[in-house]
């Protein structure tokens, strides 16, 4: 069960890697709200389907667990894309990659905090290798990045993305003692986007223009690939692993984003992004073979 949970969490990281150059391709057409909101009515849309498709019976949330669903949309599909979107009008991608790495450590201590979900030390050694084999991937070595890092409002809002979508996955946890992972995930997206239109309505960011194919792609790849395929997993994965244990492999993104930057950008790769990448995937190994690491010591 585990070594399957965890192919779905990379599969998720793998899609998330590729979805920055498509999302960049469809933002020179549409604003981010309104590229949000008609993404994720296609996602539950094609979720729903699904459902029905497999003559799902408990697919309508429990009362109780309504409330719980307006704030997995207004968290992880609202606030997480909202913001990431604005920052990246402030900051950098570079910032944006390296606030991410935060992300494992502070989705564990929000899990410890409302779940009492606690790692043990070897899981949090992991964490910490995996966090120095991103700063090493993105600064490419090089400690001018870190000491130039300059803290400005985008980094903010970078920030409030990683306690948000910590927040999401925990709220997951908690509904899909009652609903499927698929359901869950169909009912947050319709949820969230119906919030996003809210807010791109009044701020008069509601519109569409006409794509070229190569948009019309790159809007097939987020909406199938980077929406239902990886927001699917994503969940399945928090339900069988728990939030911090999934949160780790989030890591693996800008691996699959230096790969995809070699393929399609012909970006060069170097020594220093590959050690980086081990201790990605080291720090991921640690994370996820604690108990086995701890047997081998006692």
């Amino acid at each position: 069960m585990l070594k399957q949970t965890y192919l779905l969490l990379s599969l998720a990281t793998i899609f998330w890697g590729i979805q920055p150059l498509c999302i960049k391709i469809l933002v020179q057409n549409w604003t981010p709200p309104a590229l949000t909101t008609f993404r994720y009515l296609l996602i539950s849309t094609i979720l729903f389907i699904i459902i029905y498709l497999k003559k799902e019976q408990k697919f309508i949330p429990p009362k109780h667990c309504i409330v719980p669903l307006i704030l997995m949309g207004l968290t992880g599909i609202g606030i997480n894309n909202v913001a990431q979107f604005t920052g990246l009008q402030y900051s950098s991608i570079t910032n944006c990659t390296l606030i991410a790495a935060t992300g494992p450590a502070i989705t564990a201590l929000i899990a410890m905090i409302f779940i009492h979900e606690r790692l043990n030390f070897i899981q949090w050694i992991g964490i910490f290798i995996s966090f120095i084999g991103v700063i090493f991937l993105i600064t490419k070595g090089s400690i001018d990045v870190l000491l130039n890092f300059n803290f400005n409002p985008g980094d903010t809002l970078f920030f409030i993305c990683q306690i948000v979508w910590a927040l999401y996955s925990i709220l997951g946890l908690k509904i899909m003692n009652y609903l499927s992972a698929i359901a869950v995930t169909a009912w947050s997206g319709l949820i969230g986007a119906i919030e996003v239109a809210i807010y791109a309505y009044f701020s008069g960011q509601l519109y569409y223009t006409p794509l070229d194919s190569l948009g019309y792609m790159s809007f097939a790849f987020v909406v199938i690939c980077g929406g239902v395929g990886s927001m699917l997993f994503w969940n399945i994965g928090v339900k069988n692993a728990g939030p911090s244990i999934a949160a780790i492999f989030s890591n693996l993104t800008p691996i699959f984003g230096m790969i995809c930057g070699a393929i399609f950008l012909k970006e060069d790769i170097g020594y220093i992004q590959l050690s980086g990448a081990l201790f990605i995937f080291l720090g991921v190994y640690i994370t996820t073979h604690s108990q086995k690491i701890i047997k081998c010591f006692t």
